[in-house]
């Protein structure tokens, strides 16, 4: 019965995990092509630049608790007094570290010069790291109920896609951009605490200190890795953004939003399994799924680079030669990136192997860092910059394969 249970949650969470995901496909990609043309690649690089920034709080902010508090409520899912420690320790930590977010992001705007020049863009794009910090995804995907999460993002997502053709008119719209991406996160996250409280009956506690600094501790390896796999795609647009300007930064970010909607289906799959994985340690299940996963993959890639033209001119109403070439070198590498996703958290982590599948994360971003802050400032060349995104994926599948041989947990049954 229990295992009937498992199947129908995994089934009801990738759906929903599925819809979420088409959702941020689809819907940007239905923006994306009005976006470029009314603010022009200057202004959509400005917009992406910006977040990019922005995005180094959003990881600061979120501290690893998307795998580390998914794995605690996962586990502890049916003592409502432990879960409701967990969700108020976890909630305490995120606006401490949201505060100190909001200071450095004032000092920075205050003394960088580069960044003073848009203070606006800045702080309504900052909204955006609140309203994660009000929607905890991470309980949802621990009490394995995403079909919530899937309900208010539908919500939020279509209502800011039709309000970008209504406001946004001229290339001084820009920030409307930000402002409605902003409202939609906080609105749906104000939403979901209150689905919280009313479905879940989760009380508020103070946290001891005890419960604090093990938090923290435990959460420190995820919050690095998502620094080192997070971080290195939002530090890719800051070089680029320094280095050859924001029209390249926008033809960068339109390629790389067709490229990172490819990676989904391989996160897709990783979050729907890790609960389960975590709980069951079932590497039967997890080889079949691999196996799908890469072959679904591989069919699907084969086209997609085929008619590369084809797509880039249905998508974008643009045949750019550099969007081209920084299409193939990008999408050259996906397929790695499908099956790094895999590898981490839905085997290593589940496994017990967290330190394993961070520091692989780590390693690759050292590699990263260093060969695209080379090559940018060395080379100058757009496309060999594009290409440093395929030499990370390559690097963390490298580390997290030997870790898996190392640990043989090809051989576990």
């Amino acid at each position: 019965m229990a295992a009937l249970e498992d199947k129908k949650a995994l089934i009801s969470n990738f759906f929903s995990l599925s819809v979420l995901q088409a959702l941020n496909m689809f819907l940007p990609l239905f923006t994306l092509p009005y976006l470029v043309r009314i603010l022009g690649a200057e202004n959509f690089g400005l917009v992406n630049f910006s977040l990019s920034i922005i995005m180094y709080f959003n990881i600061l902010v979120s501290f690893g608790f998307e795998l580390s508090a998914t794995r605690e409520i996962s586990i502890n899912r049916d003592n409502l007094e432990k879960v409701s420690k967990i969700f108020s320790t976890v909630m305490l930590i995120k606006i401490l570290l949201f505060i100190f977010s909001y200071i450095v992001l004032t000092l920075l705007l205050i003394f960088v010069d580069k960044l003073s020049e848009h203070i606006t863009l800045y702080y309504v794009t900052f909204g955006f790291v609140f309203g994660n910090l009000l929607f905890p995804t991470w309980f949802f995907q621990g009490m394995e109920r995403m079909k919530y999460i899937t309900y208010i993002n539908f919500v939020s997502r279509v209502l800011f896609t039709i309000l970008i053709f209504v406001l946004v008119k001229e290339s001084d719209d820009y920030i409307y951009v930000p402002l409605l991406n902003t409202l939609g996160t906080v609105i749906g996250g104000l939403y979901s605490l209150w689905l919280v409280f009313r479905l879940y009956k989760i009380k508020i506690v103070m946290p001891n200190r005890e419960d604090f600094i093990l938090h923290l501790k435990e959460s420190y390896a995820f919050f690095l890795s998502r620094v080192a796999n997070d971080g290195s795609r939002f530090y890719a647009i800051t070089i680029i953004g320094m280095s050859f300007g924001n029209v390249i930064v926008g033809y960068y970010s339109m390629i790389e939003k067709l490229y990172y909607a490819f990676m989904s289906l391989g996160g897709i799959v990783a979050q729907t399994i890790y609960p389960y994985m975590s709980r069951t340690k079932n590497i039967t299940f997890f080889k079949k799924t691999f196996l799908f996963v890469v072959l679904a993959s591989i069919a699907l890639l084969i086209p997609i680079i085929y008619f590369y033209k084809e797509i880039l001119l249905l998508v974008f109403n643009m045949n750019n030669e550099i969007m081209g070439y920084i299409f193939l070198i990008m999408f050259s590498g996906t397929l790695f990136g499908v099956i790094n996703a895999l590898l981490g958290y839905p085997l290593l982590a589940a496994f017990g192997y967290i330190k394993e599948a961070n520091i692989s994360l780590i390693y690759a971003s050292i590699i990263y860092v260093l060969f695209i802050t080379l090559v940018a400032y060395v080379t100058k060349d757009i496309y060999i910059v594009s290409f440093s995104l395929v030499v990370y994926t390559l690097a963390s599948v490298g580390f997290r394969v030997y870790y898996i041989k190392q640990k043989q947990l090809y051989k576990t049954q």
